[in-house]
């Protein structure tokens, strides 16, 4: 196999491991399983609530930030982590949830710069990268000063919850990608355009 799923097995997993809760909450609209959840196959009972648990962070129907917002973050720990999974998926949502595409674009290679008084992004952005940055790289030394400088980057309570949610659990995500060697291979990646349409409702934070 040209392109395996991950280090414990070239092979993905057999259709008997599908349960129908699995096909109704897990698949992509075409009805494939991602190479995320493939990997997980000598374990199959973990898919289902590690899928629930990321839909929970980031697609939660009540979300604090709009989905194009908790992108931002999402990416940023995949950029910080060199996680190249995580980064193509994320990096490939926040630019299509964009209400400026080649913005987007510019947004994320500050990031991938680490330059984060680019001009290119916003004081809102500079304040949750940095948060995110610390959180995600030296999490020992956070303070409340940080907490505080995401309030006067204009973020309100709930929203602050939302992006600590959002870093964290991105670092489990990366790692878990990170640790067992889980590769892209020819996944089609992004989120597809109806289920964007569904989360989204049509309406973005700018």
């Amino acid at each position: 196999m040209t392109n395996p799923i991950s280090w414990l097995s070239d092979d993905g997993p057999s259709p008997d491991i599908l349960t129908e809760e699995m096909r109704r909450d897990v698949c992509r609209e075409d009805g494939t399983l991602h190479r995320l959840y493939q990997a997980l196959a000598p374990w199959p009972s973990a898919i289902v609530p590690v899928h629930k648990f990321y839909q929970a962070i980031l697609h939660a129907p009540d979300a604090p930030l709009d989905l194009h917002s908790a992108e931002f973050v999402a990416t940023h720990v995949a950029i910080l982590n060199d996680c190249a999974y995580a980064r193509a998926h994320h990096g490939a949502n926040y630019c299509a949830t964009a209400p400026d595409r080649a913005a987007a674009e510019a947004e994320l290679a500050a990031l991938a710069r680490n330059d984060l008084q680019s001009e290119a992004l916003s004081d809102r952005q500079r304040a949750i990268a940095t948060y995110t940055r610390k959180l995600s790289q030296t999490p020992e030394a956070m303070r409340r000063s940080d907490v505080e400088a995401l309030a006067q980057g204009g973020l309100r309570a709930d929203e602050i919850l939302h992006v600590n949610q959002i870093a964290a659990s991105f670092g489990y995500w990366t790692r878990m990608i990170n640790g067992l060697g889980i590769s892209l291979g020819d996944e089609d990646v992004g989120l597809g355009a109806s289920t964007l349409a569904g989360i989204t409702g049509g309406q973005m934070d700018g």
